[in-house]
């Protein structure tokens, strides 16, 4: 009788402990495993290698629970026989399986999950070294149905999940709402291109290479733009570009004669196709803050700025120079609405309407 009780009470304990390990474990994201590891709780390293071997965990997991419920239920039945009789092997058979189910399975597996943390961590170093010592025969039944299991590569963490987690964290309330737009748009910028947030070029202001600062002192001098793209003779053609502090400086010289070719720098020119991410790394790269735009043919077709890229992801940049129309007043309220100039750090501003080469008040 009493050795009907301790198999009893083991078979039971024995599910349960299998049940609330396997709900622990695939309770527990990845990317909370692998942030405990970075805080180096114990057992964190042994939690992170089963969290990688799921598939090996949950297959040895399976394996012991199956054995630990089938072979007790066997010896159970068979004590039950010797001491009470055939007639109520039924009967055990009833006891047994509601008691698995509900005290081996249903129980700890709630406490597994709601405890997930702290019994993934206790648990993590005896059940790798089961998962180890039953790898062999685990390799044996994946290899037999291997055939029936179609094998596919899927990411770890996709940036659909990721967009999911902000939003339930700002749900919940541990992520601000400026944080979540913050991220939404650093995924954003991967997706747009240059042509999408350049300037155009029939809407960017520049100044003719050929014209001596003398011929240009006043727009120079009332410009808001510090750095200002140069043409040659098609206005449509950029051939270099120049900071209004240079000229300024050889104005304040009185180096009148200087033409503006004599101060600009050599232009960089970037494909229309480029993607807003690595627009920003050339901009670092560089250390410019103005690129040309040419399309798959090689013609100029605008310009792109740092303040452009930056303007995805923090919204609109005002400074000293933007001039703000306030609501009811006639005009937008928004200086860079309708006619927006890309602008790029420290003002690198472009007005909404290139001037022609013998009319310069017209920006």
């Amino acid at each position: 009788m009493h050795t009907l009780i301790f198999l009893f009470i083991g078979v039971n304990i024995g599910s349960a402990l299998c049940s609330m390990s396997e709900a622990a474990i695939l309770s527990l994201p990845l990317i909370r495993a692998r942030i405990l590891f970075d805080q180096k709780q114990k057992n964190s390293r042994d939690l992170l290698y089963l969290k990688e071997h799921i598939a090996d965990v949950i297959s040895s997991i399976v394996l012991i629970n199956n054995a630990v419920n089938i072979a007790g239920s066997i010896f159970i039945g068979q004590h039950v026989a010797k001491i009470f009789g055939d007639h109520l092997l039924g009967v055990a058979a009833m006891v047994m399986t509601f008691s698995i189910i509900i005290i081996g399975e249903i129980i700890p597996k709630r406490i597994g999950e709601h405890y997930k943390i702290g019994i993934s961590l206790l648990i993590a170093k005896p059940l790798k070294w089961l998962t180890l010592i039953f790898h062999p025969v685990v390799t044996f039944l994946t290899a037999v149905t291997s055939p029936f299991i179609r094998h596919h590569q899927f990411p770890r963490v996709t940036e659909e999940e990721i967009r999911m987690m902000l939003k339930w964290g700002k749900d919940a309330g541990t992520v601000e709402t400026d944080e979540e737009l913050l991220c939404n748009r650093v995924f954003k910028l991967n997706d747009l291109r240059a042509f999408q947030i350049m300037k155009p070029i029939e809407q960017i202001y520049a100044l003719p290479a050929g014209k001596t600062l003398r011929e240009l002192r006043q727009q120079i001098i009332a410009s808001r733009y510090s750095r200002i793209a140069v043409y040659d003779k098609d206005p449509r053609d950029f051939v270099g570009m120049v900071q209004q502090r240079v000229l300024l400086r050889e104005i304040a010289e009185d180096h009148y004669d200087l033409k503006v070719s004599d101060l600009m720098t050599k232009p960089i020119f970037v494909n229309w196709f480029t993607r807003s991410d690595e627009l920003l790394e050339k901009f670092l790269i560089y250390n410019q803050h103005l690129f040309i735009v040419q399309d798959t043919r090689g013609r100029d077709v605008g310009l792109v700025t740092m303040e452009d890229v930056l303007e995805e992801l923090f919204g609109e940049i005002y400074d000293e120079k933007d001039v703000m129309t306030p609501p009811g007043e006639g005009g937008a309220s928004n200086p860079k609405d309708g006619g927006r100039t890309p602008s790029g750090a420290d003002s690198d501003k472009i007005p909404g309407q290139r001037p022609s080469p013998d009319d310069h008040d017209s920006a």
